[in-house]
């Protein structure tokens, strides 16, 4: 599994935090929230979120709780430092994922949707994602 940072292309706009095992099954993730192919990636380096102050949140989560226990996070250093102007992420566009993506998950890859995250929504329409 790896962890990425996803943003959008055009504005830069956080889109969030993923762990993957493979570029297609982020795209998935992604979708849940936005359309991949505007979207850019970054492997994300040794890092990670913390909770600073002491939190009522506890894990595994309750069912009738509303929060998520990362309502006031924060990033370590290492993290700050990267995601911060003059940071050496190498971002990369997500559109070819995403792509393979929808060939995969219409019948037309190697891959079936039974390789796809439990929760994954499936991929938008093609005319969405600017194919």
């Amino acid at each position: 599994m790896k962890a990425y940072f996803v943003r959008k292309s055009a504005d830069r706009e956080v889109v969030g935090l993923f762990v993957a095992p493979s570029l297609v099954l982020l795209a998935a993730l992604v979708d849940e929230c936005c359309d991949p192919a505007i979207c850019d990636y970054a492997p994300a380096p040794m890092g990670g979120v913390l909770v600073p102050d002491p939190t009522q949140t506890q894990w595994p989560l309750s069912e009738d709780s509303s929060e998520s226990g990362f309502e006031n996070v924060a990033l370590t250093q290492q993290w700050d430092d990267e995601l911060r102007e003059g940071g050496e992420l190498e971002w990369k566009p997500l559109k070819a994922a995403a792509l393979k993506m929808i060939r995969e998950w219409s019948g037309k890859g190697a891959a079936t949707a039974a390789n796809a995250p439990k929760r994954a929504v499936r991929p938008r329409d093609v005319a969405e994602t600017g194919a």
